[in-house]
């Protein structure tokens, strides 16, 4: 028999992985409307600002929060009756967990240095640089992305849509 959570360590888990998730959110929220704003500083040092803004928000509420998401989800799953390979949408959610963690890790996170190393390196100018703009593109759009994967798994983790995974008879 596996090990399973009595109901007092399972409410404290869900709490973790809610709280968790909120930050995560929030974290990309925060970061999304920071680089809306980016295009309009008025300074170099406006700009500067905001970028080491944009990586606190990176470091504290993107990296933590989504580890621990993670952690708390699959813990969730495997000591509880839902099980990590039952049902669809337990499924989905961690392979969306996975597919943003690595976009954040992979893509974001350097994009962001690479932001701030340019507008280091050139200030106020930064605005008009090509590599800058492609690059704060990029941002926009896949924080979107992760946001929008990150509503649709706090949705299908109330509605459980999807059904069970179906054995196979061999």
């Amino acid at each position: 028999m596996a090990y399973r959570l009595n109901q007092r360590k399972k409410s404290i888990l869900v709490a973790i992985h809610v709280l968790s998730v909120a930050a995560w959110i929030g974290g990309t929220l925060g970061m999304l409307c920071l680089a809306f704003y980016l295009p309009n500083g008025a300074n170099g040092e406006q700009l500067l600002y905001t970028m080491a803004s944009m990586e606190v928000i990176d470091e504290n509420l993107l990296k933590y929060p989504a580890l621990l998401s993670l952690i708390s989800g699959i813990l969730l799953s495997v000591w509880t009756q839902w099980g990590l390979s039952k049902h669809y949408w337990i499924i989905i959610k961690l392979v969306l967990t996975i597919i943003t963690i690595l976009i954040g890790i992979f893509f974001l996170n350097k994009w962001t240095a690479g932001l701030g190393v340019i507008i280091e390196d050139i200030g106020f100018l930064a605005l008009q640089n090509e590599q800058f703009q492609s690059t704060w593109t990029s941002i926009v759009i896949t924080s979107s992305f992760n946001l929008l994967c990150l509503a649709f798994m706090t949705f299908i983790t109330y509605l459980k849509p999807f059904g069970k995974v179906k054995k196979s008879r061999n």
